[in-house]
């Protein structure tokens, strides 16, 4: 089970002395490391060199700290540099008999729903966090997703992200099997290892219902609204409004007594898209399964053949949108608008350039133009308007 870890921010001269006292290095090394770094955190590649140097000296249990930490800048707490991991997860390690006393899959958790938050922002195009997890979820729950490939030697007893393959293009078969085994290395953390899968209740864990945290990072798990992955029927969930915020403490205590927390009355599905009566109702209801506003007969081939073959246990009237128009002199003028706010958003052209600085100013003036295009059209009446199909 384990607690959640405390995790918290440190200044400069705190991570250089935990530096020196956890990991054996001396003073000028462990500054000029952070220097290169710019800040309390070090490189993958430093660490690497500091664990042989511990094993050279022979000080197993600074090279004991070095690999987990490391092993945590590639799995768990990697972040969107790639080669950075901060000094404050060198904290958790001061006590090497108590990691196995931590919950590093909540850990892990806590810390996937943070990137995913992050990486929901509009503007953001790099997620951190474990990927491995996030892939292996995917190729799990979503099989149409991808080019997923699953490995003949897989068994029960290995973590079950060993299962896939990655298709990696070039690659030869020795090379995808090195991959293969260094990925079942990686994983293993998620999964009890073979003598305690009898005895490790993860299904009554995963059930846990509240809130987790590591240190002040805190977010909601909430099994309910997912219980079609774990083979349950899905029922309308509760809001996730309903539960407050508490204290940290009771955060912890909550997440100790897990069992008097955990979501109880699953059933099993028969069918892996089962639900109770009224939930595709609700679902469409509070949730957005599109994300471009089109008419229903707009709608791509997948999304219409899945609204086909899963029925409506209660009729939905249909929403009446106004299309956008995409022909005719508006309609251009909105394309053109577009691919030059694709060319500012995604960076083909440089900042601080003529190029940038005409572009934009180009983008203005075709902006200006539909504003004072669509104030015409409307002062001559609504009627008039919708009358032509062009400008509707």
């Amino acid at each position: 089970m384990g607690q959640f870890c405390e995790v918290e921010d440190l200044e400069y001269d705190e991570a250089r002395s935990h530096l020196m006292d956890l990991l054996g290095v001396d003073r000028t090394k462990a500054s000029a490391e952070m220097k290169k770094s710019r800040g309390p955190k070090v490189r993958l590649s430093w660490l690497r060199e500091v664990y042989h140097d511990c094993i050279q000296q022979e000080l197993w249990e600074c090279a004991a700290r070095v690999y987990l930490l490391h092993l945590f800048g590639c799995t768990i707490f990697t972040n969107k540099s790639g080669n950075l991991i901060h000094v404050s997860y060198l904290l958790l390690l001061r006590d090497l008999n108590a990691c196995s006393r931590y919950a590093w899959g909540a850990t892990a958790l806590a810390h996937t729903y943070e990137q995913l938050g992050d990486a929901s922002f509009n503007g953001v195009r790099q997620i951190a966090g474990y990927s491995t997890l996030l892939q292996s979820w995917i190729y799990e729950h979503l099989p149409g997703m991808g080019r997923r490939r699953i490995s003949d030697t897989y068994t029960d007893l290995h973590p079950r992200a060993s299962r896939y393959i990655p298709s990696r293009q070039g690659w030869s078969l020795t090379e995808e099997r090195r991959y293969l085994d260094g990925l079942t290395y990686d994983a293993i953390i998620w999964y009890p290892y073979r003598s305690h899968r009898r005895t490790c209740p993860f299904l009554a864990i995963c059930m846990f219902s509240g809130w987790i945290r590591l240190g002040d990072m805190i977010h909601r798990h909430l099994p309910e609204r997912v219980l079609r992955q774990f083979d349950f029927l899905q029922i309308i969930p509760r809001s996730p409004e309903t539960l407050p915020m508490p204290e940290i403490h009771m955060i912890d205590q909550n997440w100790l007594r897990y069992v008097e927390h955990a979501f109880t009355g699953a059933v099993e599905a028969e069918d892996p898209s089962a639900c109770v009566d009224g939930y595709l109702a609700w679902f469409r209801r509070v949730s957005h399964p599109y994300i471009t506003l089109a008419n229903d007969d707009d709608r791509p081939s997948l999304a219409s053949r899945m609204r086909r073959h899963i029925p409506d246990d209660i009729p939905v009237p249909p929403i009446r949108r106004r299309r956008s128009p995409e022909f005719g002199l508006l309609g251009g003028m909105r394309r053109v608008i577009r691919m030059l706010q694709d060319m500012l958003s995604c960076q083909h052209v440089t900042k601080n350039t003529v190029v940038y600085e005409q572009t934009n100013q180009t983008l203005q003036v075709a902006r200006r133009s539909v504003e004072e295009y669509e104030a015409a059209t409307t002062s001559r009446g609504a009627r008039h308007v919708r009358g032509r199909a062009s400008f509707s």
